[in-house]
């Protein structure tokens, strides 16, 4: 074998062997996930968590040292999704495409129960309001404010403040995860019904259109 041929082969093992890693991380962070979304952080153990991702808890202790640790990466994983989330989304219109970002939001229960977790623990946890608030919520945001500032220089959105519009519509998600967790009626179950009514008061206001 040449030295090529071997550099190749082990450039190919060090590359499986990364993903077969990444792999076992995401297969962990969704068992984690799951866990600490129905039971909570202090209630969820890791044992729980191993046995719900069908691994032993020696085999989750070589990937994620601690459950603290588990959740840091659960925070870090939601956000990498709800911004890719935000980026991605594509409509017929711009009241379409906005409506569809609010229904996705409202539409994950477990979405809004780690919100809620999230929320609480970072109220308790140093390093957990480290990244979920200063990073994974700013991630977040940052991806929206984004979209808008594209949809604003392409002509679609009036030149309203992105920063100061990705904000209030980021509040409203977590408004109505608050409201969702609470128990607290919003007039409608269907996450496509609530997201089209919310829209329409976003672009459109309270004030009747007849008034000046």
């Amino acid at each position: 074998m040449t030295q090529k041929e071997e550099l190749m082969l082990e450039t190919d093992t060090s590359t499986r062997r990364e993903r077969r890693i990444a792999a076992r991380k995401a297969q962990l962070l969704e068992a984690a996930a799951h866990v600490f979304s129905q039971k909570g952080y202090e209630k969820a153990t890791t044992k729980e968590i191993a046995e719900y991702a069908d691994v032993s808890e020696g085999t989750l202790f070589n990937y994620f040292a601690t459950k603290r640790e588990l959740l840091i990466g659960v925070a870090k994983a939601y956000a990498n999704e709800v911004a890719a989330d935000i980026e991605s989304v594509q409509g017929e219109s711009f009241e379409d495409m906005l409506a569809q970002l609010a229904a996705n939001r409202f539409r994950r229960g477990r979405e809004r129960r780690l919100f809620m977790l999230f929320l609480y623990e970072s109220r308790l946890n140093a390093d957990v309001h480290q990244y979920y608030v200063q990073e994974a919520l700013h991630q977040i945001i940052d991806a929206l404010e984004q979209r808008l500032k594209a949809l604003i220089e392409a002509g679609v959105m009036r030149p309203v403040d992105p920063a100061l519009a990705a904000r209030m519509m980021s509040a409203t998600t977590m408004g109505f995860a608050a409201l969702f967790e609470l128990g607290i009626s919003v007039g409608t179950t269907s996450p496509e019904k609530l997201g089209a009514a919310v829209t329409d008061i976003h672009l459109n206001g309270l004030r009747n259109g007849s008034e000046k």
